[in-house]
């Protein structure tokens, strides 16, 4: 294979780069932002002001905390996980604690790939397992030897390729990851290579393995879908360029300031240098002829009533970028003079819970399969389950708990419905109580309730 060959990325992937180190410098903002060179150089602007402009320019990042509200939202509440078969097996149980051999949690690793999702619109996980080999399971268990999970942003993931079964079925057939070092691993549904570009236009195989799978170890969480494989919808992906118009007017106003800030000065010029080159600029002095009537000095000040107008240009992106958030209500908590009515915020909210159903559809189908391909790395089946919460209503606690008080009174005469009705409050009286606790009374229900 060639260092050509190697380096090859899908078209896709040529298409969308650009898009996703957009997305990433807008969420993370600060320096990563800046060199980025989203700061557009005006015509006829010098070089040295532009560099000058670029360094002072500041962004106000509305990105990042999108993502965190939409991320905070959907995990508010905890999702129901039943590991089946897997729940007392040790070595899962330290793959829950330290998920990725860096420390972090399953939980806590599920939560970062959907952050990084949110913000590319779709991310992989490959589920893999170390080289070292165990001679018995014991010895495994020591030693910590169990399968683990690895992000990949997409900006990482080079190159893809689906295959069509004999059963019609669309399968991953093939994925190329970038590693560090130069190095890039092709994962196949037969095994993997680790192949690192050579100095001489050569590719060096570095590394090879085989599993028994059957299919690549990858799973690909998608925000929200796009209809084009490998490619999701960020949470930001109109909000971005709203936000990079929101940074080119703020460092137009900036600029405005400074220069409006010292009035130019105007004096005669020099008989002798009349016919020279004269150099005009709210830093330099304008000159004019001194034969001229009232020929003498004068402050020329520049006018800025353009001010005005980019606020409320501003101020108009910001209401564009709540909007296209759905989130309508914070805004709407924070203006005072632009109330919208109790519709409307209805409308937004459900708008925005809609959104993180979708999500935790997709997040809830992406841990299950994860932890299916854990469980064929060891030889096993995961014969559990996952279920995130699809309900984000804003439905008041003392609305719930009086309606769910207020059916105990209904003549129904079923235990069962008593039963449920007393769990569900329950839960919603004490939602942080720890699973012991409230299992405990749960049983305490079953015993009492009778008809």
């Amino acid at each position: 294979m060639t260092r050509e060959e190697l380096e090859k990325t899908h078209p896709d992937y040529d298409a969308n780069i650009e898009s996703w180190m957009f997305f990433m410098r807008s969420y993370f903002g600060g320096n990563m932002y800046r060199d980025g060179n989203y700061l557009l150089q005006h015509p006829f602007e010098s070089s040295s002001n532009y560099r000058r402009r670029k360094d002072t320019a500041y962004f106000y990042n509305y990105c990042g905390p999108i993502v965190d509200i939409f991320v905070s939202h959907l995990l508010r509440k905890d999702a129901r996980r039943d590991y089946g078969s897997l729940t007392p097996d040790t070595l899962f149980n330290a793959f829950l604690l330290d998920s990725d051999m860096e420390g972090n949690s399953f939980r806590h690793f599920m939560r970062e790939a959907q952050r990084f999702c949110s913000i590319y619109g779709r991310v992989s996980i490959i589920v893999d397992k170390p080289r070292i080999y165990a001679s018995t399971r014991a010895e495994a268990e020591q030693f910590g030897i169990h399968p683990y999970v690895t992000l990949v942003t997409p900006e990482n993931l080079l190159d893809w390729s689906y295959t069509r079964l004999s059963s019609g079925q669309t399968v991953l057939d093939m994925i190329k990851v970038r590693e560090p070092g130069n190095a890039h691993r092709i994962w196949t549904r037969d095994g993997w290579e680790l192949w690192r570009a050579g100095e001489d236009g050569d590719a060096m195989l570095m590394d090879a393995g085989w599993h028994n799978l059957g299919e690549v170890p990858a799973v690909h969480l998608y925000n929200k879908r796009s209809g084009i494989r490998m490619t999701g919808i960020s949470d930001i992906q109109d909000i971005a360029d709203i936000n990079k118009n929101i940074y080119y007017l703020c460092s137009d106003a900036k600029e405005i300031i400074e220069n409006t800030a010292f009035p130019m000065l105007a004096m005669p010029y020099s008989r002798g240098g009349a016919g020279g080159e004269k150099e005009v600029g709210p830093h330099n002095i304008l000159q004019f002829d001194p034969a001229e009537p009232n020929a003498r000095p004068y402050w020329l000040e520049a006018p800025h009533s353009s001010l005005s107008e980019i606020r409320e240009w501003v101020r108009q992106d910001i209401n564009e970028i709540y909007r296209i958030a759905k989130m309508g209500g914070v805004k709407a908590s924070e203006d005072f003079q632009n109330v919208k009515s109790g519709v409307a915020l209805e409308l937004e909210y459900q708008q925005l819970y809609s959104a993180l159903s979708e999500k935790a559809d997709n997040l809830e189908q992406a841990e299950r399969k994860v932890l299916e391909l854990w469980a064929r790395w060891e030889g096993t089946v995961f014969d559990g389950a996952i279920d995130y919460p699809d309900d984000f209503s804003v439905e008041d606690l003392e609305r719930d708990l009086s309606n769910a008080i207020g059916a105990q009174s209904a003549a129904v005469a079923s235990v069962t419905f008593k039963k449920e009705l007393q769990k569900k409050i329950a839960s919603m009286v004490l939602p942080k109580l720890d699973k012991e606790t409230m299992l405990l009374i749960n049983a305490e229900i079953e015993k009492s309730v009778a008809l």
